[in-house]
């Protein structure tokens, strides 16, 4: 390793160039690691080559292989407004790992617009569009992304005619947008796919910052399902609203500065919290201008951005983000930027990964200096060092050769994952964990996955869960992956669990003991309002249903929406045989599919395709109940159906047995069994044994 003491005063002078100015390394989302990638780095590795024409453009930019495109010229597309009905979609579409950047001053794109679809890992810089049908930049189904320093605009006197400018959609995941500029325009940029769209549920994990939304009227940006942080926004003359969020996204909105703008923030399509579209915003250092900057979404606890990256050290004040708007958009120069991996403000950095920089044109060599402290730095082979863990380091990165021969980096910096696993999911804590999860667009929840980040070295975890805080009750397992499914979680109950490592290098990091625990409701003969139900999935309560509609008891009912949900009660009753009546509202607009589960046992299902507009009753006879079984009912939406449900009515089966006694044994047993809906077992059976009369009854 070669260690040559980096000037202090200089390494100073850098860090206050880093953040007086925009920032050149990617902050956010796009550096997170998951779904297969450790952040994102766009054509890295693959050839840089200059395009002139359309063509080479088209082909660089659909090939297979990574590629680092600057374009050098301007391209027009080939709208055909006057037709009618108007030619539409002039688009190129770009694949997996690229980086695109416009050379000089920025390359401008007339009347065409970038299509990603199905693609991953993607830099897109340096690029001015206008007048793009329907989108400039359009994503679907495509995880980390990192947009910056762009131009979009529609410029057109029929501003509604177009889209997006820049829209996020279809199961996207992992977007930062920084230093871009919007302006004239309507429906600026959206990320998730509209309402009713489970493929976004669980992803929409985008960052916007430094940005500049001028004369733009709305979706600046509109975030539905997922985690907003955008910080440092500056937006001036939106004529209907700012900042957009529904469908159970939450957003932080952190030192940004609103000018002559009708509304900062916008709940979309929703009156209450417990609404199926509701969203949250946390608002924090924002300065309004001739703003409202109120909003029925307000929460004080947002999402803690701590657990996706580091972004103080990207901070500006609010009243700071005026002066930078200049910055905002197409700069000169930009292809010779030097862009880091990992990201700036990465965490969970593993240890087998290496500091490393975005290839630049011409340079033979990078020379790396690195350090746990900026003053500390120094110069050495990455592949050389051995990184620590639970560690912070500093570094930048020198050119040797070429044009940019002698150009430095700014400081950038990542975090290194700790020995023990970390961040776990449920939360610690957490006091109202959903016992189950959506795992398809079109199936029942499944039982909740135990997750965490993974450990610094790890070849593998050992998992232990309980109900005893000092883990002497615990069932351990071993796993390769960090996420484990639990059998048998009941609600109402709390649960402690730890995650050992198994290290490299044979040892075992112990770690630390988390604990949760879930909401319970207690079911009894007779009518039971699911409103009362613990829900989970995509359900909601929906209070005051529409009168001369929906004819629901109490007025309220459980709504579905997009896609799988559940509704959950506990039998506080006798043990038995009982008839289970689902009252259910049948929508017109398409099909329901309902069940009833007890435990993970189903015993119905239906589907909701009268289309009637009106209220129905499934009878489940004859369905066995032992004190503390949980009685489930579960949906999934179809062709656009709500799936909406008013209560459960329980009551005794005549046809079942009933009056059983308390259970005297636990034991494998030989003799005739009967289950509890009096059907006779005839398989030796182990399990909780009831007694009537000379007849022996188990719960299956």
């Amino acid at each position: 390793m070669r260690t040559t003491k980096t000037n202090v005063l200089a390494t100073l002078a850098l860090l206050f160039t880093l953040t007086a100015s925009a920032q050149s390394g990617l902050v956010g989302f796009a550096n997170y690691s998951d779904m297969g990638l450790h952040g994102t780095t766009g054509g890295k590795g693959g050839k840089i080559v200059h395009v002139t024409t359309r063509e080479e453009f088209t082909r660089y930019a659909g090939a297979d292989e990574p590629y680092i495109i600057i374009l050098d010229a301007d391209l027009k597309g080939h709208y055909d407004y006057s037709a009618n009905p108007k030619q539409k979609h002039d688009v190129i579409s770009v694949k997996s790992n690229k980086t695109i950047i416009g050379g000089g001053k920025g390359a401008h794109l007339d009347s065409l617009g970038l299509d990603i679809n199905g693609q991953q890992n993607i830099i897109i810089r340096n690029l001015r569009i206008t007048k793009a049908d329907p989108d400039a930049i359009a994503f679907r189904d495509t995880h980390h992304v990192w947009v910056d320093h762009c131009d979009l605009s529609s410029q057109k006197e029929a501003r509604d005619e177009n889209d997006g400018l820049l829209d996020f959609t279809y199961g996207s995941s992992y977007l930062t947008v920084s230093w871009c500029r919007f302006h004239d325009h309507d429906k600026t940029s959206i990320c998730s796919s509209g309402t009713r769209n489970i493929s976004d549920y669980g992803r929409q994990r985008v960052t916007y910052h430094h940005n500049a939304f001028i004369n733009c009227t709305q979706r600046n940006p509109r975030i539905g399902y997922g985690l907003g942080h955008i910080f440092n926004d500056y937006n001036q003359d939106n004529s209907s609203y700012a900042i957009g969020m529904f469908a159970r996204a939450v957003v932080n909105v952190e030192n940004c500065y609103f000018k002559n703008v009708k509304e900062a923030f916008n709940q979309m399509y929703a009156t209450s919290a417990d609404d199926a579209y509701w969203g949250f915003v946390r608002s924090t250092g924002n300065q309004f201008d001739n703003t409202n900057n109120g909003t029925k979404g307000n929460s004080d606890e947002g999402f803690d951005v701590s657990r996706y990256y580091m972004y103080d050290f990207a901070l500006d004040k609010a009243a700071d983000v005026p002066g930078l708007v200049s910055a905002m958009g197409c700069t000169e120069g930009i292809e010779g930027d030097i862009i880091p991996f990992p990201g700036d403000g990465a965490i969970g950095i593993q240890a087998d990964i290496r500091p490393s920089c975005s290839d630049i044109e011409g340079a033979t060599d990078y020379i790396y200096t690195i350090g746990v402290t900026p003053e500390s730095m120094q110069e050495c082979r990455p592949e050389e060092m051995t990184l620590a863990p639970s560690t912070t380091y500093y570094w930048q990165v020198r050119v040797v050769g070429g044009k940019y021969d002698g150009k430095t980096s700014a400081i950038f910096r990542f975090a290194t994952a700790g020995t023990k696993a970390h961040t776990p999911s449920p939360a610690d804590g957490d006091r109202h964990t959903e016992l189950r999860e959506i795992v398809g667009e079109s199936v029942p929840c499944a039982p909740l996955t135990l997750r965490w980040r993974e450990s610094f070295d790890a070849e593998g975890y050992t998992v232990s869960v309980g109900q005893q805080s000092d883990m002497t009750d615990a069932v351990s397992i071993d796993v390769d992956q960090p996420a484990y499914r639990p059998d048998n979680l009941r609600h109402g109950e709390t649960y402690y669990w730890r995650v050992d490592t198994k290290r490299q290098d044979g040892t075992v990091a112990e770690g630390d003991v988390w604990s949760f625990s879930s909401d319970i409701s207690l079911a009894h003969t007779g009518r039971n309002e699911v409103e009362h139900a613990v829900r989970g999935g995509l359900c909601f309560p929906e209070r005051d249903v529409t009168a001369n509609w929906i004819i629901a008891s109490n007025d309220s009912c459980n709504v579905g929406d997009q896609g799988p949900g559940y509704m959950s009660f506990v039998w506080d009753g006798d043990p038995g045989a009982y008839n289970l009546g689902t009252a259910y509202f049948d929508e017109s607009s398409g099909q329901g599919w309902f069940s009833i589960y007890v435990n993970e046992e189903q015993h119905d299902e239906w589907t909701a395709s009268a289309n009637n507009n009106k209220m129905a009753i499934r009878q489940t006879k004859n369905v066995a109940l032992a004190h503390g079984d949980e009685i489930r009912i579960e949906f999934y939406t179809q062709k656009n159906m709500r799936c909406r449900t008013d209560y459960l009515d329980i009551t005794p089966d005549p046809t079942g047995i009933h009056d059983i006694t308390t259970a005297t044994t636990t034991s494998q047993d030989t003799e005739p069994i009967y289950n509890l809906a009096g059907q006779r077992i005839t398989t030796p059976v182990k399990g909780q044994i009831y007694i009537k009369g000379n007849k022996k009854f188990i719960q299956r």
